[in-house]
C-alpha cells in the first residue's frame, strides 16, 4: 500500500487541515516532474479540501509537483483544451463525459498501469474499492479508462427534530411507511406546516422502487428498463398520495432548502453531500438531525451512489503520464478518500476507508447516517451512461405528471418505461 497509509488516523484528518492553514515550504526535487490537474470542485469547502489534498501529495512526493486549475472536466472545455494543447494531465470527468473522451481518443488506457509494478493487485482492488464502486467505472469493455474518486449517497433523510417532537414523534423514521406517517403528522399541525419538501428526483424514485421490491432493469447489463412492475407502482403511489394529501410539497432545484429553513418543514429526502447546505439553511433556528435511508416492505434500504472519477489524458511525456498515474492512484487510496469524505460528507469507496471513518461517524452520527450498506448500492449504468442520462431527462415528464395527478400512476410508470427504453436503445437521442 501507499506509504501515506502508515499515518495515524488522527494525523490523516489533521493533515489536510494543516496544509490548508499553513503550508511548510515544498521540498521539490530539482528533477521534479510537473503535471496539471483540473479540480472538479471549483468553489466552496470542497475547493479548499482539494487544494489541501494536492498540497499533501506534493509534500509527500518530492519528485512530482501537481499544479491545479479549478475547472470542470466537461466535454466542451476539454475539447477546446485538447485542440489548444492546454489539456490537463489529470481531470475529474463524470461518466458521460468520460465516455465521450474515450470515443474522441483523449483518454489514456489505464490497464497497463493497473497491471504494472505500481498498479493494483486483485487484493488491493478488493481492499480499496467496493465492488459496486469499481464496477461502476467500467465504461469500456476490455479496458479501464477511469478510477473511482468519490460517491455521493443519494438517499438519506434529514429532519427538523424540534418540529417532529412538536408533532408527537419521538423517534426518527426508519421505513417508508414511517416517513409517510411522520409527514402526515407534521402537516396536521397547521396549514403553514409541510411534512416533506422535495425536488422530484428520478434517481431517488429508483431507490424507492427497489425498496418496494421492484425491478429497475430487465437484465444485469442494464441496457433496458423493466420498470412496469408492482414495486415501481407502489413507490409512485406513495409519493402521489403524499402530494395529493399536502403532506409533501414539490419544489424546483434547491428551493426545498429555503422551505426547510423556515422551520415549517419536517423532513427532507436528500443526498449525503446536502448536509452542509441544509444545515446552513436551518441556521441554528432548530435542531437538525439525520436518519439513514428508509427501508421498504422488503426490509432492505437501497441507496444510489454517484460522483466524479479520475482520468488521465493523452498529454505530456511518458514521465508525466507515469506521474499522473501515481497522483490519481494516491487520490483513490482509502486514507485520502476518508479525508475527502469527512470534508464533503460523501461516502467511503472502500471497507478500509469506512473503517478509518468509524470513529468520526460515532462522534458525528448525523454524518454517519448517510453511510448505508454498500451491498445495496445502485449506480449509473456505466457502459451506456450517456443514453441513461438522456433517458432520465425524458422520463421526468411523465414522472412529474404522475406525481401531480395529471396521469394515473400506472400510465406514468408505463410511459416512463417506454420512453426510457427508446433513449437507452438509441432510437431517441437527447
Amino acid at each position: 500500500m501507499l506509504g501515506v497509509l502508515s499515518l495515524s488516523l488522527t494525523a490523516i484528518f489533521d493533515a489536510t487541515q494543516v496544509y490548508a492553514q499553513a503550508r511548510q515550504p515544498h521540498r521539490t526535487s530539482s528533477q521534479a516532474i510537473d503535471i496539471t490537474f483540473w479540480n472538479g470542485h471549483p468553489s466552496g469547502a470542497l475547493k479548499k479540501q482539494m487544494h489541501a489534498e494536492i498540497a499533501w501529495f506534493n509534500d509527500t512526493h518530492p519528485n512530482i509537483h501537481v499544479s491545479y486549475i479549478d475547472k470542470y472536466t466537461d466535454v466542451q472545455s476539454i475539447t477546446a483544451a485538447m485542440i489548444a494543447g492546454t489539456a490537463p494531465n489529470v481531470g475529474m470527468p463524470h461518466l458521460d463525459a468520460a465516455q465521450q473522451f474515450v470515443k474522441n481518443g483523449y483518454l489514456l488506457n489505464l490497464t497497463p498501469y493497473l497491471n504494472g509494478s505500481n498498479g493494483f493487485t486483485k487484493r488491493q482492488i478488493a481492499q480499496d474499492f467496493y465492488p459496486s464502486v469499481w464496477n461502476g467505472r467500467s465504461i469500456s469493455s476490455g479496458a479501464r479508462y477511469i478510477l473511482p474518486y468519490e460517491e455521493n449517497g443519494q438517499m438519506v433523510i434529514f429532519y427538523n427534530a424540534d418540529l417532529l417532537k412538536k408533532a408527537g414523534i419521538s423517534t426518527a423514521p426508519r421505513t417508508w411507511a414511517q416517513v409517510e406517517q411522520d409527514a402526515k403528522a407534521v402537516s396536521a399541525l397547521g396549514s403553514q406546516y409541510h411534512g416533506i419538501a422535495w425536488t422530484p428526483s428520478l434517481t431517488q424514485y429508483l431507490v424507492m422502487t427497489a425498496d418496494m421490491g421492484g425491478k429497475i432493469w430487465s437484465s444485469p447489463n442494464r441496457t433496458q428498463f423493466a420498470l412496469d412492475n408492482a414495486g415501481a407502482i407502489a413507490a409512485l403511489t406513495m409519493l402521489r398520495d403524499m402530494v395529493a394529501n399536502n403532506d409533501m410539497i414539490l419544489t424546483q432545484n434547491y428551493d426545498y432548502q429555503l422551505d426547510y429553513g423556515t422551520g415549517n418543514v419536517g423532513l427532507l429526502i436528500e443526498a449525503s453531500a446536502g448536509w452542509t447546505y441544509d444545515l446552513k439553511s436551518a441556521g441554528g433556528k432548530f435542531v437538525m438531525k439525520a436518519t439513514p435511508a428508509p427501508a421498504g416492505p422488503t426490509g432492505k434500504a437501497f441507496n444510489y451512489v454517484n460522483g466524479d472519477s479520475l482520468a488521465i489524458f493523452k498529454t505530456g511525456t511518458k514521465a508525466q503520464q507515469d506521474a499522473a498515474w501515481t497522483f490519481a492512484k494516491w487520490l483513490t487510496s482509502p486514507v485520502v478518500n476518508a479525508a475527502w469524505d469527512k470534508a464533503a460528507n460523501y461516502l467511503p469507496t472502500s471497507a478500509m476507508a469506512a473503517k478509518i471513518l468509524t470513529p468520526y461517524y460515532k462522534a458525528n452520527p448525523n454524518q454517519g447516517a448517510a453511510f448505508s450498506n454498500p451491498k445495496l448500492w445502485m449506480t449509473d449504468p456505466s457502459a451506456n451512461a450517456t443514453e441513461f442520462y438522456a433517458a432520465e431527462n425524458a422520463m421526468n415528464n411523465d414522472f412529474l405528471r404522475g406525481l401531480n395527478g395529471q396521469e394515473t400512476v400506472q400510465q406514468a410508470v408505463t410511459n416512463m418505461n417506454t420512453v426510457g427504453n427508446e433513449y437507452l436503445s438509441g432510437k431517441l437521442r437527447g
